[in-house]
């Protein structure tokens, strides 16, 4: 069966991933993403409740309006889509003018990331967005999928958070699955990645990150990480049970889209 896809185009995206994902990760109650993103795992797994983070107002904004209100957020997007405006107006009004958590922010946003360049999502320091218009044939208003992912919403227990990564892993407890797939870095400790909001995931916020996920195993959580294959994101998950895979790039500045290797990292109760 193929998996679903989100309505949200995303770098990164677990889409492509889902059938080498999936048997890492175990039964539980609750499911725990930090980083959900474009939301491709909370779509493809059965969990009882989740509890899905992300630092970026904006993608929360989007899912709790899918949740609490579908139509008017269909419509909102579809007068968009139908409408057709200048894709730099539209980026304008976002960053200057429309309110942090309306329904028109939350359709613009869906807007702005099926127009723009490969479906980046990045910010500037003063956190507007600041990707340019992409090259597109043809525009997909991804109707059918935002109500798929909005009866996926409805259909079990969800908390949705924005905030950093450190609050929700550290209220996992026993039972508790965890999976991060958070912004990867390079083999290199100097490696920055600064895209899906203003802040910075360098190297030490990963080792953070690995430090906090040790300690909710300990209170008898599992936890499931996804990152690129290389030594310095071996060296930071040595603890944890890795298995590698290959993922197609969904960007390359290069033009090279060859599978590209990456990791699965599994931490159990039993083996810390």
């Amino acid at each position: 069966m193929r998996p679903e896809k989100s309505f949200l185009k995303w770098v990164g995206s677990k889409s492509r991933l889902i059938p080498q994902l999936l048997p890492h990760l175990p039964s539980g109650k609750r499911f725990i993403e930090p980083f959900v993103g474009a939301g491709n795992v909370f779509i493809n797994t059965n969990y009882d409740q989740y509890l899905l983070c992300d630092k970026n107002w904006d993608l929360i904004n989007v899912y709790k309006w899918l949740r609490d209100d579908l139509a008017i957020l269909l419509n909102e997007t579809k007068s968009l889509f139908e409408s057709q405006p200048d894709f730099y107006d539209v980026r304008a009004r976002f960053n200057n003018f429309t309110p942090l958590l309306s329904s028109r922010r939350a359709a613009e946003f869906i807007y702005l990331n099926r127009h723009c360049f490969n479906g980046v999502c990045r910010y500037n320091s003063k956190g507007e967005f600041n990707v340019p218009v992409g090259k597109h044939k043809r525009i997909y208003f991804p109707k059918n999928e935002m109500i798929s992912f909005s009866n996926k919403l409805i259909s079990v227990p969800v908390e949705l958070v924005r905030a950093d990564f450190s609050a929700v892993i550290g209220s996992a407890k026993i039972g508790d699955v965890i999976y991060c797939d958070p912004p990867y870095i390079s083999g290199t400790k100097d490696d920055i990645f600064t895209g899906y909001t203003p802040c910075k995931f360098d190297a030490e916020t990963t080792k953070r990150l690995h430090d906090l996920l040790v300690l909710a195993v300990r209170r008898g959580a599992t936890a499931v990480i996804s990152n690129s294959n290389n030594s310095l994101v071996r060296e930071i998950f040595n603890d944890f049970e890795v298995y590698e895979i290959d993922a197609r790039r969904s960007v390359a500045a290069n033009g090279n889209r060859h599978p590209a290797k990456e990791i699965i990292g599994v931490l159990t109760p039993e083996m810390v």
